[in-house]
C-alpha cells in the first residue's frame, strides 16, 4: 500500500485535516480508501469523484403497484428507528437531518412529534408542510439561522456523506434543547462485513461516503463536538440485513448495488438493457433470499461481539 505525506496534495482527513494518511483499501469501483496516521479515521480519496450533485441526482419515484409494496414492507425498519427514538423521548420537536425523501420525518409526525426533515439534494417528494410535518430541500447553511431548537435531532447514515462530520456535528449540536438528544447511526467500518467483504463490502459505497468510522473514531468525534454519548445500539437489522445481503450480491454479479438500487427506485438502473437487468434480477432473486434467511442471526452474533455493521449512538450535550 502507498502512503500518502504531502500538503500540498487536496485530499486531507475530513476529522482532523492532516494530509498525512496511508491506503488500506481499493474499494470495488476503483476508490482508494485511506487512514489518516493523525486520528485513525478511515476516509476516501475523492478527488476523481463526479460532481456531488451528480451523486444525488434529481428523480421522481415511481408509484406502481411493486414499489408501493416495497414502501410497505419497509416501514418495519420505520417503526425500529421510531422505537429506539422514543426510549429516548416520548414526543417533542424533532430534526430529520439528511432526510432523504422524508419517509422517516413522515414516521415521526404520524407518532406525535412536531417534525422538521432537512435534505441538501433532491431525494423524491420533499415540499410538503403540516401542522407537524415540514420537508425541507436546503443545505443546512440556509436555514439554520431558522431552525430553533429541537428535543430529537437524528442523522440516519448521513454523517459518512459529510466532507467535515465534526463541524457538522458542532453546528447541529447549538439547536439541541437543554435536554435534547442527537441520534447518530453510520456504518462500522471494524465489523465483520467490511471485513468479509472488503471493497465490496454495500456500506462502503465510495464516493457516496466519505468517512469510514470505527468506534474510537466516533467516540472522537462526539469529544471534539462537545457531545456526550448516552446511549448506544449494537444491533440494527435494517443496515445489518441489507448489508449481508448486498455485500453477497456485489461479490457475485457485475453491476455494484443492483438489488438495493431496484428496491430504492430512484432512477438509477434506466441505463440498464432489459436483458442486463433480467439477469442481474435472476441472480438476485436466486442468492438474496438465501443470505437474508442467515443475515439476523449471522448480524446478531458479530453485534453482540462489536462488529456489527452499524454503529448507532445517541448524545446529548456536555454542561
Amino acid at each position: 500500500m502507498n502512503t500518502t505525506i504531502n500538503p500540498e496534495v487536496d485530499i486531507s482527513c475530513p476529522v482532523c485535516q492532516s494530509a498525512i494518511a496511508t491506503e488500506i483499501l481499493r474499494s470495488r469501483n476503483h476508490y482508494e480508501i485511506l487512514r489518516c496516521l493523525n486520528c485513525s479515521l478511515v476516509f476516501t480519496d475523492d478527488r476523481t469523484a463526479p460532481a456531488t450533485d451528480s451523486l444525488y441526482p434529481v428523480f421522481d419515484q415511481s408509484s406502481n403497484a411493486f414499489a408501493k409494496g416495497v414502501g410497505s414492507a419497509l416501514k418495519i425498519f420505520l417503526r425500529q428507528r421510531q422505537t429506539l427514538v422514543q426510549r429516548l423521548k416520548k414526543s417533542g420537536r424533532l430534526l430529520d437531518f439528511g432526510c432523504g425523501n422524508g419517509a422517516f420525518a413522515k414516521q415521526m409526525s404520524r407518532a406525535g412529534f412536531d417534525t422538521v426533515g432537512l435534505e441538501p439534494f433532491s431525494l423524491g417528494v420533499t415540499t410538503t408542510t403540516s401542522t407537524q410535518l415540514k420537508l425541507i430541500q436546503a443545505p443546512l447553511e440556509q436555514v439554520e439561522k431558522d431552525l430553533g431548537l429541537f428535543d430529537v435531532i437524528t442523522l440516519w447514515h448521513v454523517l459518512e456523506h459529510l466532507r467535515r462530520p465534526v463541524d457538522i456535528l458542532q453546528r447541529l449540536a447549538q439547536h439541541l434543547a437543554p435536554d435534547g438528544v442527537i441520534v447518530i447511526s453510520v456504518p462500522n467500518f471494524a465489523s465483520l462485513q467490511s471485513a468479509v467483504f472488503g471493497g465490496n463490502w454495500f456500506h462502503l459505497d465510495p464516493p457516496r461516503h466519505l468517512s469510514h468510522f470505527e468506534p474510537r473514531v466516533l467516540d472522537e468525534c462526539f469529544k471534539r463536538a462537545a457531545l456526550i454519548p448516552v446511549m448506544s445500539k449494537d444491533f440494527l437489522p435494517e443496515y445489518g440485513c441489507s448489508g449481508w445481503v448486498q455485500s453477497s450480491l456485489n461479490a457475485t454479479l457485475p453491476h455494484k448495488n443492483y438489488l438495493y438500487e431496484l428496491v430504492k427506485d430512484r432512477g438509477a438502473l434506466r441505463d440498464m438493457s432489459p436483458i442486463n437487468s433480467m439477469l442481474h434480477l435472476i441472480g438476485s432473486v436466486m442468492i438474496a433470499p438465501p443470505v437474508l434467511a442467515i443475515s439476523v442471526p449471522l448480524e446478531a452474533f458479530a453485534s453482540a461481539f462489536g462488529k456489527g455493521a452499524a454503529l448507532t449512538v445517541a448524545a446529548r450535550r456536555a454542561a
